[in-house]
């Protein structure tokens, strides 16, 4: 970030601001601003002349608050009332930020008066130390302005395996998730995600490309090697505009103290990045225990496989979190991921078992986790996903909200609690948090593909489209941007581009049930009730070989326009604990039905009747 507060007073036109009192004069009357809008103004006049990009002033104004751009959008707007100009003195840059155009006035040097006539010895030193007290703040002064900027926001990249043995590389990779996490907790250091930092695996960009594409100053790069139960870890933590070093630094230890290791980077990162910490940061970071090195590479084991997603690897990732737990029933973490785990497979697009089966095994091992350690972020994110999908909506809002206080750059609780906004009618603010996730995780497709679900959802298909084809532009193949491209189109009226989209994916994909469903949907509502009626025989079919969630068959029924089948089918969502049943609300299927008794039962009963 350019500039840094290096004087106390800065004068511009009648005006005057106090950078310490945080005060602005118009012709030595004090203007009545609340404080962050004067903070606002503030970073500005540091930076006269120059764009300031929205995320700097959100991060300087409000640096431990999260709020939406229309904060600063007032800020912005209350300060070009109180300088009287217009749009003259504040710029509006589009897509980027604001700019003052302003000339500011010299700072006045120290006033050194004039010496009198044949002054004694001790009157001659005074003035001596004056001037030694001047220079001495003059240099002061320089300094600041000249030291690097501070580290705001920081990309951990993969650690390269150097041990030589291709089966080390969870090592490597979960040590890297694991100092994303550590970092995270920091509330002052804006932490990428782990999907787009793993994108650079291997690659072969510059820092300052990197750098450019992940929107960050500062890259934690380096490399991992395994000798026994000891590891050696070398890091360095670079500029990312210049390619300069900031730090770097060698450490060897023994497996089982790594958590040690990685608090021990995570510190020293944070003073040569010239953060400061809050007292909860600082308390959270001095957190080691001694791990069991077995059952700490079970859980790398276990996340490695739950990061790929698919239904067999999620149940890999079942066990090697089980099996870190009967090696260290005190170890939170496998807790946490187990969590995750059954809430995958719970979900409607993966669907591998019934929800009420798998979502109280969930809540379990969340609450064990939280249980063993009560400020493990991924803990309560896990039990506020739970929590939402088994319609408890006051603690799923308590658990997720505590999360992003544990750690803010947890891109997945972001979408997750855009998520719990949407589903309550909140679409501008769960848009805003969709944002927050992408700007966490920016290379990310399937956050991509959920920023662009929320617009959906929220009926801006127009501002939803890009996100879909786009994820599709870099991954023709991708599961989830083709589905949500084939709804869009589906519910847009476009029941051609749906059906081509759809029908793709399904058979890319082996024809899941909740493919299978949006699909007969789109033949429904194109005219093609005979494909529709095949596709419910065939989901019939295949209910007796695996589960096939109700919701598939609504969906159907929805595009025939079957209303009694179709509420017949919601009933057993409602029996499965189906996550889709809080997603009616939003749902445009379903618009057509808002009115009707037997809907408005079904949201009473899982506390979504205000909407």
């Amino acid at each position: 970030m350019a500039g840094t507060t290096t004087r106390q007073i800065y004068e511009f036109g009648p005006f005057r601001l106090d950078a310490v009192n945080r005060l602005l004069y118009r012709d030595g009357q004090i203007l009545p601003l609340p404080p962050k809008v004067v903070d606002t103004l503030l970073v500005l006049v540091e930076n006269v002349g120059g764009v300031v990009d929205k995320e700097t002033l959100l991060s300087r104004v409000w640096p431990d608050t999260f709020v939406d751009e229309n904060n600063l959008s007032q800020n912005i707007s209350a300060l070009r009332r109180a300088l009287g100009k217009g749009d003259s003195s504040i710029e509006t840059i589009p897509k980027r930020g604001y700019r003052l155009i302003a000339p500011l006035s010299p700072p006045q040097p120290p006033g050194i008066p004039a010496p009198v006539s044949a002054p004694g010895l001790r009157e001659r030193a005074k003035w001596i130390a004056i001037i030694l007290l001047a220079l001495a703040l003059a240099a002061t002064v320089s300094y600041i302005s000249t030291r690097p900027a501070a580290v705001r926001a920081v990309a951990v990249l993969p650690l390269q395996n150097l041990s030589g043995n291709a089966q080390d590389e969870y090592l490597a990779d979960g040590l890297t998730e694991l100092l994303i996490g550590d970092l995270a907790k920091v509330g002052a250091l804006r932490v990428i995600s782990r999907t787009s930092s793993m994108r650079f695996k291997g690659t072969r960009k510059k820092a300052p490309e990197i750098a450019r594409d992940l929107k960050v100053d500062a890259l934690l790069e380096g490399s991992v090697m395994r000798s026994g139960d000891r590891i050696r870890i070398v890091v360095q933590l670079i500029r990312g505009s210049t390619d300069a070093h900031i730090w770097s630094e060698i450490y060897e230890r023994d497996i089982r103290d790594v958590s040690g290791l990685q608090l021990d980077i995570a510190r020293t990162i944070v003073r040569e990045a010239g953060l400061r910490l809050t007292a909860d940061a600082q308390t959270r970071l001095a957190k080691r225990r001694p791990l069991n090195r077995e059952a700490f590479e079970e859980y790398l084991r276990g996340r490695h496989s739950w990061n790929k997603r698919s239904p067999a690897e999620i149940n890999k990732a079942i066990t090697h979190f089980r099996k870190a737990i009967d090696l260290d029933a005190a170890y939170a973490l496998p807790y946490a991921g187990l969590a995750d785990a059954y809430n995958q497979l719970g979900t409607h697009l993966i669907g591998e078992r019934p929800a009420r089966e798998v979502r109280p095994m969930a809540i379990a091992a969340a609450l064990k986790a939280i249980e063993i350690d009560p400020e493990l972020a991924e803990a309560h994110a896990a039990l506020g996903y739970a929590k939402m999908y088994d319609w408890d909506w006051p603690r799923a809002e308590q658990e997720l909200r505590r999360a992003i206080e544990l750690n803010p750059s947890y891109g997945a609780v972001r979408l997750w609690y855009a998520a719990f906004l949407q589903q309550n009618g909140k679409h501008r603010e769960a848009i805003t948090q969709a944002h927050n996730a992408l700007d966490l995780d920016p290379l990310s497709l399937i956050v991509r593909t959920q920023v662009g679900w929320t617009y959906a959802h929220a009926g801006d298909f127009q501002s939803a489209f890009p996100y879909f084809q786009d994820v599709l532009r870099q991954d023709p193949g991708h599961l989830w941007g083709q589905w949500q491209l084939g709804q869009a189109y589906m519910y847009t009226g476009k029941y051609p581009e749906a059906i081509q989209v759809l029908e793709r994916a399904a058979a890319g994909y082996q024809r899941t049930p909740a493919l299978l469903g949006t699909l007969g949907a789109a033949y429904a509502m194109a005219g093609r009730r005979r494909d529709a009626e095949k596709l419910i025989e065939e989901l019939k079919d295949l209910s007796k070989r695996r589960y096939v969630s109700a919701h598939a068959f609504t969906w159907i029924y929805l595009g025939l326009g079957d209303k009694d089948r179709a509420f017949e089918s919601m009933e057993h969502e409602y029996e499965d604990r189906s996550s889709c049943v809080a997603w009616h609300p939003v749902w445009h299927l379903l618009d057509g039905l808002r009115s009707d008794p037997r809907y408005l039962d079904l949201m009473r009963r899982v506390g979504l009747s205000r909407q």
